[in-house]
């Protein structure tokens, strides 16, 4: 029964590409929009279903395996088709159906006017189809399968309206950036089937966990390569360049792929393969310090936007960049149930920055909005409430996993690793604050008609607000490895014990104390920012105005677009154009032409041979028959 579930989760999002790529254009848009909701929606209640049985199993842990065939058979070696789904990957699929669910929902009223309707959803439905093949594959082949699977959606997503150049270049660049880090990826596949014969991750664990020959610095390069490829799809630096472009897509796909599901896949990967990095040395260290650089870097370009979803992208690399500080750590469970908070919220932020635009034609400025608080009043407090959970204020859900990562990222390097952590907190609260206050709060800027949204717009957010405020619950109790959240999904790490751990009452204390500091620093910069951005908008404005160097840095991302320009860029296209030129030209177009010219050259020669003289023609035979006696005399003599 639980495999035809399984099996019925996958195909129906594949089921609602079909009908409507094949049969859909005869369909109204209702018609349309009803299949792709239930392409997701039955899935989902089946996948609440199945995670009532994984998640609570009457005994033992819960796990289903299921292979679907063999796809490729060796002596030593073979690839089966098979799923596996424990608590790690029941979460993932629960994260992406319900968040692509809501998302659905409210693309029906978002895109409702928009000529690419139908192909909007036939896309949608697609990448859910291979995110969840890539959560539920149960080895690194399958995996790769809906790894790329959703790399393609990525790009037909973004590129959506392609008539415009912005959105197809912003395709292109994330489809490229992609795959530097997919080649990673690749290689460290290859290697891990030459090291241990399988691609499975059960059977991968069992080799790590057990006495084996295999060296730390084959692993070390084996973890590292493929860190390389979650760097790649999670946006982490200095990969991270492609994701605030894809904002040039529809706001659902930004909140669906880059807040959500997809820039997520690269935490999971490495949640999944964590004995690998527990026994390759340094590797978890390099994690930890790439998270980190990401974290700050991002926040930092993020206080210098604008834009109001670029300045949510910049967010996103930002808290992915806390995730992979807590797989850094140690601490993979901290950093799954920041995954998880951070998708609803972050989905909520995205879907919220969709309604503004709706509502004031389009406008994406935050300087020209101002007193939305008043004119959109739901979708308002809905944005305030994601605001504060991506700040990490309490109660709400992103105070208690980003509590967790500090506490951890402080338990395994130290202080100074734990400051740097909450500076990165502390400028995030900055940005929330700049962005509510400028865009929310004050005198209204903008001038136009105000479009009010409709239910299909408030309702998802108004939900997504709901479990942005609920899921912290799973975070209790604090300060303990025996988190509701915890107890969930330890089954999936049961070879490792990945949450806090409290050793004396010492260091519960220091825990207690150290979070109520940064709670309280927290809530003041968020009041400064505030005020800072409402009342004291001038000072703001002085500031920026005496410093134009260090908010063109912030605004350009520290100009990394110009730094890839110079050292790759430039490089490649002056080496494309003398490949051209040298090349492509002179050697190949060169030899071409060569041989014609010398085919054309002996064709007039020997028609000028043809005199239509009989005695000419007498005479070169008898020159010819010197020239063929002498050769072989020649030859013999």
């Amino acid at each position: 029964m639980e495999s035809c579930s399984l099996y019925a989760i996958l195909c129906l999002p594949a089921a609602g590409v079909v009908i409507n790529g094949l049969f859909g254009v005869r369909f109204p848009r209702k018609v349309v929009a009803s299949i792709a909701l239930l392409s997701v929606g039955i899935p989902l209640l089946l996948a609440l279903r199945m995670a009532s049985i994984l998640l609570y199993p009457p005994c033992g842990q819960g796990i289903m395996v299921d292979t679907l065939y063999r796809w490729l058979s060796g002596r030593t070696f073979h690839i089966d088709i098979g799923f596996l789904l424990d608590p790690l990957s029941i979460v993932m699929v629960l994260v992406v159906l319900i968040i692509g669910f809501i998302i659905h929902c409210y693309s029906v009223s978002y895109m409702r006017n928009d000529p690419g309707f139908r192909r909007f959803f036939i896309y949608l439905n697609l990448f859910i189809f291979f995110m969840l093949i890539l959560v539920v594959s149960d080895n690194l082949v399958g995996l790769f399968v809906g790894w790329e699977g959703v790399g393609l959606c990525s790009y037909l997503l973004i590129g959506f309206w392609y008539e415009k150049k912005s959105a197809a270049d912003a395709g292109r660049k994330a489809f490229i950036v992609n795959r530097i880090g997919d080649c990673g990826f690749i290689i460290g596949i290859l290697l891990i089937t030459l090291t241990f014969r399988t691609v499975n991750f059960q059977e991968l664990n069992m080799i790590l966990t057990n006495a084996h020959t295999v060296s730390t610095a084959t692993l070390s390069l084996i973890a590292f390569l493929l860190f390389i490829g979650a760097m790649g799809k999670s946006a982490q630096f200095p990969l991270h360049v492609w994701l605030p472009d894809a904002m040039e897509g529809p706001t659902p796909v930004s909140a669906l792929i880059h807040a959500a599901t997809m820039v997520n896949a690269g935490v999971y990967f490495m949640c999944r393969i964590f004995p690998l990095l527990e026994q390759a040395t340094y590797i978890l260290p390099f994690i930890a310090g790439i998270g980190l650089l990401t974290a700050v870097y991002a926040a930092l370009s993020a206080l210098g936007q604008h834009d109001i979803k670029k300045i949510l992208a910049y967010s996103t690399i930002s808290q992915i960049g806390f995730m992979f500080m807590a797989v850094g750590s140690g601490m993979y469970i901290a950093g799954v149930f920041h995954l998880v908070t951070h998708g609803f919220f972050k989905g909520l932020l995205f879907l919220g920055a969709g309604a503004v635009m709706h509502a004031l034609n389009g406008e994406l400025d935050i300087h020209n909005m101002g007193g939305l608080r008043a004119m959109l009043p739901r979708v308002s407090a809905a944005f305030f409430l994601g605001l504060l959970a991506l700040g990490g204020i309490f109660p709400l859900s992103g105070f208690f996993s980003k509590d967790a990562i500090l506490w951890g990222a402080f338990e395994r390097y130290g202080a100074f690793y734990w400051a740097a952590g909450v500076l990165a907190a502390l400028l995030t609260v900055l940005y929330c604050g700049k962005l509510f206050g400028i865009a929310f709060l004050g005198h209204t800027r903008f001038r136009g008609p105000i479009h009010k949204p409709d239910s299909l717009i408030t309702i998802p957010l108004l939900t997504l607000a709901f479990f942005t405020v609920s899921l912290g619950g799973l975070g209790l109790p604090m300060f303990t490895k025996h988190s509701i959240f915890s107890r969930l999904i330890n089954p999936s790490f049961v070879s490792h014990d990945t949450a806090t751990v409290i050793l004396t009452p010492n260091s519960y204390l220091l825990e207690i104390a150290m979070t109520a500091c940064v709670l309280v620093i927290v809530l003041g910069t968020l009041m400064i920012a505030l005020r800072v951005s409402t009342t004291k908008r001038d000072r703001l404005a002085d500031f920026e105005r005496t410093h134009p160097t260090v908010v063109r840095l912030m605004f350009t991302g520290f100009r990394m677009d110009d730094i890839y320009e110079l050292l790759w860029v430039t490089p490649f296209t002056f080496i494309c154009r003398q490949c051209d030129r040298i090349i492509d030209h002179r050697v190949i177009d060169g030899a071409v032409n060569g041989l014609a010219k010398l085919a054309s050259t002996t064709g007039i020669f020997a028609a000028a041979l043809q005199t239509g003289y009989v005695r000419y023609y007498a005479v070169s035979i008898v020159v010819g028959m010197c020239i063929l006696v002498g050769t072989t005399y020649a030859v013999m003599w």
